[in-house]
């Protein structure tokens, strides 16, 4: 796999920034509450560096479980990436409580609860997805979203481990109830070949960048 200028991650992040521009605003209809974005950090790891990123971001109450939402998409070019959507299993709660009027307070999550944070990230995802296939003027078809709810060691074990990922991360936060999330898209390096030409002719970046 070829190398990428500063110019062309800066690029990458602006585009995944701008995708989840709707999608937070999206989710922050959904919650009744003001969404802040951090600023998308994109890199090239391996899935075990991600997992080890992952459990550096133990949530305080709940320092072991998160719960992911994952949907994959595929265009007409051959681009394939996974949009995962994570939160702390209480940071869930507290959401799927809010969107559902439900105050009962329980240590683990319902499968009531499951599918209705199923609906909140396929609402979200697909809002992000959307927006990137019109920036690229493109089609990505997804698939049904998928909730899953464990420790933060095995939560990509269904993920390559042996090949580097390109990996965006971007921070959603709920200030005023102290939740955060992060949304994470995922590709291996040919679809990674193929959205980085998108993203250069979204950009118009220069010649010289591309090489």
């Amino acid at each position: 796999m070829r190398t990428f200028s500063d110019l062309e991650m800066d690029a990458l992040a602006e585009a995944f920034n701008l995708s989840l521009g709707e999608a937070a605003a999206t989710f922050s209809a959904i919650v009744h509450e003001e969404i802040e974005l951090s600023v998308p950090i994109v890199e090239f790891i391996s899935r075990d560096e991600l997992t080890r990123r992952l459990q550096g971001d133990k949530a305080d109450q709940d320092p072991t479980r998160l719960c992911r939402i994952n949907q994959s998409f595929t265009g007409s070019d051959g681009l394939v990436t996974d949009a995962l959507l994570l939160f702390p299993e209480h940071g869930s709660l507290e959401i799927v409580r809010r969107m559902l009027g439900d105050n009962t307070p329980v240590q683990h999550i319902t499968e009531l609860e499951q599918d209705a944070l199923a609906e909140i990230g396929n609402i979200i995802i697909n809002s992000c997805m959307s927006s990137l296939a019109n920036l690229f003027g493109t089609e990505l078809i997804g698939s049904l979203p998928r909730v899953q709810c464990s420790d933060a060691a095995h939560l990509l074990d269904d993920k390559a481990a042996d090949n580097l990922i390109l990996v965006a991360r971007i921070g959603m936060v709920m200030s005023a109830h102290n939740l955060s999330g992060f949304v994470l898209f995922l590709m291996d390096v040919p679809s990674v070949d193929q959205f980085m030409a998108r993203v250069a002719q979204l950009f118009r970046l220069p010649t010289a960048a591309l090489q």
